[in-house]
């Protein structure tokens, strides 16, 4: 699961997905390739887009002069756009379908990347920042809406979960190879560029080869307000919300940016080394993913419900922050690696939270909380920047590791703050 993964399609009037699924032929092997490869390389596209700025943040910061703080603000802007985009996107693919909403997403980034390789100042590179994050935001849940329309209801959560892996080979290509690209003398505006034209190429890939949706009814925005209502309205979203936002939000926000100042100013590793470390926490990105479901059936095991698993993890994510607060460098890779592996279990707090409404609200209980997970990525992000930025540089874009200690410090204690609501929460709960 994934700081957009958690989104399904929304229920409305007339024929659901689920219906139309069901009356359907069991799909072909051309179908589901017509299905699977256009979504998955959107979505390989979202995640490379979200962790490049970890590899070419010391590029960015020495050619524009930015400071910490102008860093993690330019960075963060795609959360910020990704989460205003998660409701308006629900709305459009029960609009539109799948096939004209993902392509005209994908238009919207590609025109992003576009002025991103071409920005002059930060006001362009955070315009085409916030205008890339917006055109990937519905990248997997378009993707959830294509399964469920057009493939049989048992094949949906196999092809789901490799879209999510291939989706994690997104940030493994924006660690180590493209840090071998940068380090070769490649250039990031080059880079920005090829993106640009790769997401202008597949979404007419998409246009060409997903096949239209028919039948649907149309969702009603006053019912889908009501329920965004009545969720938010909920004890036990409140409960469980801040963890997710908390522990979820500074994964997203460290793999996506901090990662690798912290790896070359606190560890004093070199930009090759920096790559490799980024690529191990896609790898354990993906590893995590797989392991949902094992871990799950062996938390069951042992007496444990979801909620309470997620308690578990969440601890050892809180284990792994903890050494990096320390920053203790001779074991950054397992440090690293561990907020990868538990960032995608962390977030089954969502399925759990979908549990307690009617199914047809399952997609307004993910992008609920989704959207407030993605406020909480870009303010730690950007918060992260804002911090270290009150010390002064030892050199232009370099900050002493105390910097870092106490800004990762903060978001450990936020983190800390949820966990013992979470906990407690669930105490209560069983009384």
């Amino acid at each position: 699961m994934h700081e957009d993964h958690a989104d399904t399609p929304s229920g409305g009037g007339g024929s659901t997905p689920k219906t139309i699924a069901a009356s359907v032929a069991p799909a072909s092997w051309l179908l589901l390739a017509r299905l699977f490869v256009p979504f998955a390389l959107g979505y390989f596209l979202s995640l490379f887009f979200r962790a490049i700025n970890a590899v070419i943040a010391p590029q960015l910061m020495a050619e524009f002069a930015l400071t910490a703080s102008s860093i993690g603000l330019l960075t963060a802007v795609y959360f910020l756009a990704f989460a205003g985009m998660q409701i308006p996107i629900g709305l459009m693919v029960d609009r539109f379908g799948p096939r004209r909403v993902q392509a005209g997403l994908l238009l919207v980034a590609a025109i992003g990347a576009l002025r991103f390789s071409s920005g002059a100042t930060l006001e362009d590179l955070t315009i085409a920042r916030g205008l890339i994050g917006a055109g990937v935001a519905g990248s997997l849940m378009v993707s959830f809406s294509a399964f469920v329309i057009w493939l049989p209801p048992e094949r949906v959560p196999a092809v789901s979960g490799f879209l999510m892996a291939f989706g994690g080979l997104g940030a493994f290509a924006a660690g180590a190879p493209t840090e071998s690209f940068v380090a070769g003398g490649g250039a990031w505006r080059d880079l920005f560029f090829g993106l640009a034209l790769a997401a202008a190429v597949l979404a007419g890939v998409v246009l060409l080869t997903v096949p239209d949706r028919a039948g649907l009814g149309k969702i009603n925005l006053r019912d889908l307000l009501s329920g965004l209502g009545r969720i938010y309205a909920d004890r036990v979203f409140w409960k469980v919300a801040p963890l997710s936002i908390t522990g979820l939000g500074a994964a997203f926000a460290l793999q996506g940016l901090w990662a690798g100042p912290w790896l070359m100013q606190v560890a004093h590793r070199d930009s090759h080394a920096v790559g490799i470390h980024l690529s191990v926490m896609a790898v354990a990105l993906i590893a995590g993913s797989v392991a949902c479901g094992p871990m799950v059936a062996l938390a069951a095991r042992f007496g444990l419900n979801l909620l309470q698993c997620v308690a578990v993890l969440s601890f050892v994510f809180i284990a792994a922050l903890v050494g990096l607060v320390l920053q203790l460098t001779e074991s950054s890779m397992l440090l690293w690696a561990t907020v990868g592996f538990l960032t995608n279990p962390m977030s089954m707090t969502y399925l759990a939270l979908s549990h307690r409404f009617d199914s047809s609200m399952a997609a307004r209980v993910s992008t609920g909380i989704n959207a407030l997970v993605l406020i909480g990525s870009f303010l730690i992000q950007w918060i992260v920047g804002r911090v270290i930025a009150l010390w002064d540089p030892i050199s232009p874009g370099v900050y002493p590791a105390e910097a870092f200690q106490v800004s990762f410090g903060i978001v450990l204690g936020c983190v800390v703050l949820a966990w013992l609501w979470y906990v407690g929460s669930l105490a209560l709960e069983r009384r």
